[in-house]
């Protein structure tokens, strides 16, 4: 009895990650589109990856500064760039 509600906890909880990973990908999707539809309409600063003037001197400051790491936990909380893109966006500065 107690391994079938184990097994049946187990096949649920492998469930619920395929579906949130679905979800997920669906969502970085539609933020590439919105990200798209942004910048061919002029509408820079409502896309996830804007970066304000300021936000983009204190960034190459930090950069500048040898502080990359800092520079880059910055770019992620900013916007909603992965790890390797927002090194590539401190390493373009």
């Amino acid at each position: 009895m107690e391994y079938g509600i184990i097994s049946l906890m187990i096949i649920g909880g492998i469930l619920l990650y395929i579906k949130i990973n679905e979800l997920q990908k669906q969502v970085k999707a539609q933020q590439v589109q919105i990200d798209k539809l942004c910048k061919e309409t002029g509408n820079r600063q409502l896309a996830t990856y804007f970066i304000s003037d300021e936000e983009k001197e204190y960034i190459a400051h930090l950069k500048n500064s040898g502080k990359e790491v800092e520079a880059v936990k910055k770019i992620r909380e900013i916007t909603s760039m992965d790890l390797v893109q927002a090194k590539q966006y401190v390493d373009t500065l």
